[in-house]
């Protein structure tokens, strides 16, 4: 049973402070250089809790209490604030998708039970590196407090649980402005009755974490901590929830670059690649036009079909998998026939393993990603990675089976477009 609950959330003191100074993207897609742009933006904006360190900070000071004594004196001050009723918070994200269609996406803050996976209640979709975990914890001993919220998908095709928080009783007019990304957002708390009918909608529903591996884990480890000392006020961790069914609801691709091979010249490789998949196109000046590239991926439709760059020779290949044997070949080694059919596990066992010997799982070090076409390129050109990989997005529909199978993608394979802002909301864990 999925335990989901309002809070009283803490939030920025919209009178005071403007909002679109202080939210910011989350702290793992921001370059070092982004990171001390949003610092220098505001002296309260979100990065300065939830990203610890940075240019900012004095030599030799502890990474970890210096957020916490910024939270305590940014409470003192009145830049934060506890409201007073526990809600659900409504957030309505408008962007602009690469191709320029407008799109809205809907879902709503709350905080979550944690639940050991093994509960069947929670699933992740994706396997994860294991360093940015510990990072988290240790935020989490210092402030007490959940920054940046875990994304979970639940189900909701009638689009009830929506209309249901709509419906509720709203303390507020609905707070709107520009978001990091430019899109724009709209939040608003709900609660009372609508509140709690909403919540107990949700409470029979399996949640897949879409975004936010690391967070989840972290937060799973010190509740249990918490726990261990007879204390359960860190049992629950901040959250936001959208429906399955949301058509506002994006995935893009995340390509891969491979460093530490030796990519043999185009001549020797197309006797490699024949043995499992056809080559459907050469292009010549591979480096030229990834956009194009992935145009000729997308007229295959949702088969495996990948476009590999080749730094060395400036050339690109499309291939797209020529037998289901392949794919049988798989499930023998133990991937559910739903995974093993994915595009991503075609990618990583039989093209990235099979052809050019890079292991499936784990490649740190040698697997780098990347959401744009275009710096792929930029970096293939930089000179360190010899081979790119450009593929299409996985769907909805993927990530579910998957996790119906009991099992994960490779690392990276789904990026939830546009990511969640940090700073709209934080959960103290009290």
């Amino acid at each position: 049973m999925a335990r989901i609950m309002p809070f009283r959330a803490l939030r920025y003191d919209s009178g005071r402070i403007r909002l679109s100074d202080v939210v910011c993207p989350p702290y793992d897609v921001l370059t070092p250089a982004q990171a001390d742009d949003y610092r220098a933006r505001s002296p309260y904006n979100a990065i300065h809790l939830d990203l610890a360190g940075g240019e900012a900070q004095p030599a030799g000071a502890d990474r970890y209490t210096r957020p916490a004594a910024e939270l305590a004196r940014w409470q003192a001050e009145g830049i934060l604030i506890r409201d007073e009723r526990p809600g659900f918070y409504l957030f309505e994200h408008s962007f602009r998708e690469p191709g320029g269609q407008m799109r809205t996406r809907r879902g709503f803050f709350g905080r979550v039970h944690l639940e050991d996976f093994a509960a069947g209640v929670i699933h992740p979709h994706e396997s994860t590196h294991a360093g940015a975990k510990g990072d988290r914890i240790e935020l989490l001993r210092a402030t007490r407090t959940n920054f940046s919220p875990v994304f979970l998908l639940h189900p909701d095709e009638d689009r009830r649980v929506w209309r249901t928080l709509e419906a509720a009783e709203h303390p507020e007019p609905p707070l709107e402005f520009e978001g990091p990304d430019g899109g724009g957002i709209r939040l608003q708390a709900a609660v009372g009755a609508g509140a709690d009918e909403a919540a107990a909608l949700l409470a029979a529903s399996s949640l897949i974490i879409a975004d936010g591996h690391h967070r989840y884990g972290a937060a799973l480890t010190y509740g249990r901590e918490r726990q261990a000392a007879g204390d359960h006020t860190a049992d629950a961790c901040l959250a936001y929830f959208c429906g399955m069914d949301d058509p506002g609801l994006v995935i893009h691709p995340t390509h891969r670059l491979i460093a530490g091979i030796d990519v043999p010249p185009l001549e020797k490789l197309r006797s490699r690649l024949l043995e499992r998949f056809e080559i459907v196109a050469e292009v010549a000046d591979g480096l030229g036009d990834p956009k194009a590239l992935l145009g000729r991926l997308a007229e295959h439709g949702a088969a495996p079909v990948f476009a590999l760059l080749l730094a060395g020779e400036g050339v690109a290949v499309v291939v797209k998998l020529r037998e289901r044997a392949a794919v049988d070949a798989l499930v023998a080694e133990g991937l559910a026939p739903a995974v093993a059919a994915l595009p991503v596990t075609v990618l990583h066992y039989l093209l990235l393993r099979g052809v050019f010997g890079v292991p499936p799982r784990g490649g740190e070090g040698q697997i780098e990603y990347s959401r744009s076409e275009d710096e792929v390129v930029e970096r293939l050109r930089a000179g360190r990675h010899p081979l790119a990989v450009l593929q299409h997005a996985p769907t909805i529909a993927d990530v579910q089976h998957v996790v119906e199978a009991g099992q994960t993608m490779p690392q990276k394979t789904t990026y939830f477009y546009p990511k969640l802002p940090t700073g709209l909301l934080f959960n103290p864990l009290d």
